[in-house]
């Protein structure tokens, strides 16, 4: 079958899972189906997996070759009324995409793609399927919801055929807060596509001199709980000195913790370095004796299946949709500062939890992949599937 996916972002102009799953699902699925991605703006990726065609071209056509203001600076914009209007200006494109191809499903990634994926249905009358990478739930860490996406994300799941849920904690949310029939939301968890059995080479300035580290990796936003990191390792320095901790990413929480790093005197104690990818990003993995996901509220979690096939151990947050599928980490509610001290402590202590935590979930993570969500995902294509294909 031709299957319109629509997507926001792709490595390695992506911000975070969205982009990685739509990346790697792409690639199965496009051993079995014809892929037409479409993007928001045009970009220099590599993309071998079927036709890859940026709405910014046909949103020119749409408005008489005239190239909107803003249109360029996408994925650049936070959660505001500007970003809602780059998204309205996505679903204009599908106007004209509708016309130009011909295809038997449509595929949108999460809320930015949802009034995209209706428009197109509403054109064509073909099934939409949407990919639930998060809710608006998650993003405010349940304290704050922004009106506008909430309801772009209820239209969505109003109008889908099919809802798909990266995790059965995600499941459990859109049924909660949308009021949507369980009988119409499928779980497909997110997976990894190897467990790296070569370590990278790896000096991380000679280990921070020597001593134990502790590293986060994610965005800097309240769903992710980088404040309870930074709680946790003000505590563990309490009982264990030779320890520094290390947190990667970006995001609208940076500057506060920055500032609260130099308030409790852990200047010396606390690095940021950036938003890494790749090799660089395995390093940090490799180099680390615990990655800690304290997150408030995570749908899935990547990160967590990235450590582990680096062989990091992992110390994850229980509100978290990776908990339904991992067993060899620790794991504790995001909230409970004493005891996620109590257990960073315990694999900084104790070497030989550290190496059966490590080969344990480096084991376990080789059986959790990218190829068997995509089939799990080409079996709901199939329940939409034209009569001709079983012919």
């Amino acid at each position: 079958m031709n299957i319109l996916v629509l997507g926001w972002e792709y490595p390695p102009f992506n911000s975070g899972g969205l982009g990685v799953a739509c990346h790697y699902l792409t690639k199965y699925l496009s051993k079995k189906h014809k892929i037409i991605l479409v993007l928001p703006q045009k970009m220099r990726i590599n993309f071998p997996y079927g036709k890859l065609i940026f709405a910014e071209d046909f949103l020119a056509q749409r408005f008489s070759g005239k190239i909107l203001d803003g249109y360029k600076t996408f994925w650049h914009l936070n959660h505001s009324s500007q970003l809602i209007e780059q998204v309205t200006l996505y679903r204009e494109a599908m106007k004209v995409i509708c016309q130009q191809f011909d295809f038997d499903i449509i595929h949108a990634h999460d809320w930015l793609t949802y009034p995209a994926g209706i428009e197109a249905k509403n054109i064509t009358k073909k099934p939409l399927i949407i990919h639930v990478h998060a809710t608006e739930f998650d993003r405010g860490g349940g304290q704050f919801v922004n009106s506008a996406i909430f309801h772009i994300e209820k239209e969505g799941l109003d109008k889908a055929d099919q809802a798909i849920a990266v995790s059965h904690f995600t499941k459990d949310k859109i049924i909660r807060h949308y009021q949507i029939n369980p009988e119409k939301i499928a779980v497909v968890h997110n997976g990894i596509e190897n467990c790296f059995q070569k370590k990278v080479q790896n000096s991380l300035m000679n280990k921070i001199l020597g001593k134990k580290i502790v590293i986060f990796v994610g965005r800097f936003t309240i769903q992710k709980g980088p404040d309870y990191f930074l709680k946790a390792a003000k505590k563990t320095l309490e009982y264990y000195k030779d320890v520094v901790f290390v947190m990667s990413g970006a995001g609208d929480m940076e500057r506060y913790l920055i500032e609260e790093v130099a308030r409790s005197g852990l200047a010396d104690k606390v690095f940021f370095v950036g938003f890494l990818r790749d090799d660089d990003l395995n390093k940090l993995y490799q180099s680390a004796d615990l990655f800690v996901m304290p997150s408030v509220s995570e749908p899935f979690g990547i990160t967590t299946l990235e450590a582990m096939a680096n062989g990091t151990p992992v110390l994850i947050s229980k509100q978290s949709g990776v908990n339904e599928v991992v067993k060899h980490v620790l794991k504790v509610d995001f909230w409970d500062i004493d005891e996620m001290t109590n257990k960073i402590l315990a694999v900084l202590k104790y070497e030989s939890l550290k190496n059966i935590l490590s080969q344990n979930c480096y084991r376990e993570c080789s059986k959790i992949n990218w190829a068997d969500a995509a089939e799990k995902i080409h079996n709901i294509y199939l329940k939409f599937a034209p009569a001709m294909i079983y012919a």
